[in-house]
């Protein structure tokens, strides 16, 4: 995701892409936390990627471009996070809500 048409923005090196508000988690410290082996399941991964991108959207305003790019990525995760939720034991399994899209 770093690298596509809509990576600028999800990472630690462009954190004041997002707001002035703060957001202490970027995709940035989700990748170290993923290396460093932070996470004690794929949920826990899962979590923090959504959280990243539901405060882009709740941060910024729906006609901004932050937000239409968050709300992309956004689906796009999910999509390629839903075969590994899939392989889960049944009692690991969550269903994919984000409440960002409640209020779209």
């Amino acid at each position: 995701m770093k690298t596509g048409q809509y990576g600028w923005g999800w990472h630690s090196e462009n954190k004041s892409t997002f707001t002035d508000k703060p957001i202490l988690l970027d995709l940035g410290l989700v990748k170290l936390n993923l290396s460093k082996n932070m996470y004690s399941s794929p949920l826990d991964f899962a979590s923090d990627v959504r959280l990243v991108f539901e405060n882009a959207m709740l941060y910024n305003p729906k006609m901004d471009e932050v937000h239409g790019m968050a709300h992309q990525l956004l689906f796009y995760f999910e999509m390629l996070f839903r075969p590994i939720q899939a392989k889960l034991p049944t009692n690991q399994r969550v269903n994919e809500f984000s409440a960002v899209y409640e209020f779209d």
